[in-house]
């Protein structure tokens, strides 16, 4: 655990943790722009310490707390201990802890994909052989003493290595159902985890009120034109949300603004701009459901949402003189998509279909309902232009049906 002995304990010949940090805060503290320190490890909070049990879960500081603490309190204590074991006043000590962020908890393997996104984003290789080379050379720095590195001095490593590979990307961070641990490497965060019902990711659905999807448009909007102002052509996207979310973000990012568009999906990169990667045509199923002109449109690529589909439309009289499904030639399942190139294949497929259906049978608007992966959610609603106005819906579970949630105007 992150305990006293830990953070206390001083090797033979060398300092303490909390002497490294406390000294680097004094190397590196400028009133108009204060430091940020981070300590970033696997192991986990000791639970019964004064100090360390009492980290705030949100900000991952322990302040305001030990500022609160009285000096006869355990916590105050303890907060008088650690200010003699760095030598310093115990108000010195409180302004290093206002900007030391206690990260635990994590695991190599989590740290590395994190690694390897951020290298994405910086515009570098960042398969596994670019990894390696990037923790050798970071090790190198370790071993030869090397404790401070310029922004310059980084960008000539890079050189060095020919790290290098095209432009970087802005990272658009939407957390929708749950909080990612690194919001500060964004370029720009939303937060909607406590608009939405449910008290675990899995559970949260649709949000407490239905006036915000509304509010959730209007600032993923606000987002993408503050990247449209600083010039951003390149977005990848990060963050876990549900399907009619990601399919909002991709709409909001349009390919026809000129744009490019990336997610993760499984540690492999899904680009708007990968390569087509031909694909077998969808199967494609019509149900007429009644009189109307709007069209209802589901594309099951994990699994076949027809039934559910009809089921929801008929219970709610939505307006849909028909549905159609598509789904992959070879049926769907949770592997349909074996690559970018695909997804992408499979998005324009999906567009040109619906766009043909149009053409024989004009509508007003389309109804849409998605069953497959973020990535390829992402990527539709990046190509879903020359339509008609549409309405995407969340599904809220198995037997509890959809729910309304956001309008592209398309």
């Amino acid at each position: 655990m992150v305990d006293e002995g830990f953070l206390t304990s001083r090797p033979r010949r060398g300092k303490s943790v909390l002497e490294k940090l406390f000294a680097s805060y004094r190397i590196l503290r400028d009133p108009s722009r204060p430091p940020r320190l981070e300590l970033l490890t696997n192991r986990v909070l000791d639970p019964q310490h004064s100090l360390l049990g009492k980290i705030d879960g949100r900000t991952d500081l322990v302040v305001p707390f030990a500022r609160l603490a009285s000096h006869e309190s355990a916590a105050g204590v303890q907060l008088a201990a650690w200010a003699d074991h760095v030598a310093a006043k115990r108000e010195e000590l409180l302004e290093m802890l206002d900007h030391l962020v206690f990260r635990t908890g994590f695991t190599v393997g989590g740290e590395r994909d994190r690694a390897q996104v951020l290298m994405l984003a910086a515009g570098l290789r960042h398969d596994e052989a670019a990894l390696e080379t990037g923790i050798a050379a970071a090790a190198g720095w370790v071993r030869a003493g090397r404790r401070v590195l310029t922004a310059d001095e980084i960008r000539q490593e890079i050189a060095a290595l020919a790290l290098q590979r095209g432009r970087r990307s802005a990272i658009l961070l939407v957390q929708a159902i749950d909080r990612d641990p690194h919001p500060e490497d964004a370029t720009e965060v939303l937060d909607w985890v406590d608009c939405h019902r449910g008290v675990s990711p899995m559970s949260r659905a649709e949000p407490i009120s239905q006036i915000q999807w509304t509010d959730m448009a209007s600032e993923l909007e606000r987002a993408v034109g503050r990247l449209r102002d600083d010039g951003v052509r390149d977005v990848l996207v990060r963050g876990a949300m549900r399907q009619a979310t990601f399919f909002l973000v991709g709409a909001k990012l349009a390919h026809v603004t000129g744009r490019t568009v990336s997610y993760l999906q499984q540690r492999d990169l899904w680009a708007s701009n990968a390569p087509f990667v031909p694909v077998p045509a969808l199967d494609l199923r019509r149900t007429e459901i009644g009189p109307g002109r709007t069209l209802a449109v589901a594309v099951g690529i994990a699994v076949d949402p027809m039934r559910a589909v009809v089921d929801y439309i008929r219970d709610r009289s939505i307006d849909a003189a028909g549905l159609i499904t598509l789904t992959p030639a070879g049926g769907a399942h949770d592997q349909a998509i074996g690559s970018a190139g695909e997804a992408v294949a499979y998005a324009q497929a999906i567009r040109n279909t619906v766009r043909l259906e149009l053409e024989q049978q004009p509508a007003d608007r389309i109804h849409l309902f998605l069953a497959g992966p973020g990535g390829l959610a992402l990527l539709l609603g990046h190509r879903w232009n020359r339509l008609a106005p549409t309405t995407v819906y969340e599904h809220l579970g198995p037997g509890r049906g959809y729910t309304p949630a956001f309008y592209v105007d398309a």
